[in-house]
């Protein structure tokens, strides 16, 4: 094992992975919140699928002792040793460099062979609710990695995103009749994006409706008026009306909202949902 120690961090940093599959016992699913971003990461970097990579939301500065490979994606900005470097690529960063990871909201960092932490109840993924999971990182840690951490073959090796940037899709829920519309994004978390809606939409909570069990993508209207699209690691068990659930090919998109953005949601039929979107790989590095 090899460390990369932590020098400095604003913000947070979570081991995240594919999330867990309790749901039906209360547990969140957690989980990386933008999963193109988090796959296409391992991808690049050769990471077994189930393997956990870091969520980083802000800026984590890390020295590296040893040569490293790894890839940073997301909304990211990438420096080695103060110089600007690409995101979405395979690094090859030397030993005794500093290592710099800011996610605008969320960057996604892999090394070779994925971060081995223990999981908790089939996951590897930090639940900030409970909390359930790895402990978040903090400044002074080694964040352990897997060896072999050198593969220079793959330095070089890019990932194009899909470019999804039309409307959020969503599948009406039972308690509104859903029209398009634009919100605004009040504040973010992984606990869930909070949106302001027009006052003509807004939904009356009544202690006739049904309690329904959630997921991350339910938007559920609160009692103030806002709705709020739930992420990985909200709770299950509902209680608020449900206005309706976002595309899964457009969840990770959420998970790149931040506040003061404005967003468009459409809806659609329950028949044609859209599947996770994923990441198109180009293997550069042994063309040299």
């Amino acid at each position: 094992m090899v460390g990369l120690e932590v020098l400095e961090l604003l913000g947070s940093a979570l081991y995240q992975d594919h999330g867990r599959g309790h749901v039906t016992s209360g547990v969140p699913v957690s989980g990386a919140f933008d999963r193109q971003a988090h796959v296409a990461a391992l991808a690049l970097v050769g990471g077994p699928v189930e393997g956990a990579t870091l969520e980083v939301t802000g800026t984590l500065r890390m020295a590296v002792p040893v040569p490293l490979t790894c890839a940073v994606t997301g909304n990211a900005q990438v420096r080695v040793d103060g110089v600007e470097m690409p995101s979405w690529t395979v690094l090859g960063v030397r030993a005794g460099s500093q290592l710099t990871v800011r996610g605008a909201p969320r960057a996604y960092l892999a090394a070779p062979g994925g971060f081995p932490v223990a999981p908790v109840l089939g996951s590897r993924s930090t639940c900030l609710l409970g909390p359930v999971g790895p402990a978040p990182v903090r400044t002074g840690d080694t964040i352990r990695v897997a060896q072999p951490s050198w593969c220079p073959q793959r330095h070089g090796d890019l990932a194009l995103p899909s470019g999804d940037a039309g409307p959020l899709r969503v599948v009406p829920g039972p308690h509104l009749g859903m029209a398009a519309l634009t919100a605004r994004v009040v504040d973010c978390s992984r606990i869930g994006v909070r949106l302001r809606v027009p006052r003509r939409r807004r939904v009356e909570v009544t202690a006739s409706m049904a309690s329904l069990g959630v997921v991350p993508g339910t938007i559920q209207a609160l009692p103030a008026g806002d709705w709020v699209v739930l992420g990985p690691d909200a709770g299950t068990m509902g209680g608020y009306p449900v206005v309706g659930v976002v595309a899964s090919a457009d969840l990770d998109r959420v998970g790149q909202l931040q506040p003061g953005q404005a967003v468009r949601l459409a809806p659609i039929g329950a028949d044609g949902v859209p599947g996770p979107r994923a990441a198109r790989l180009l293997r550069l590095g042994a063309l040299g």
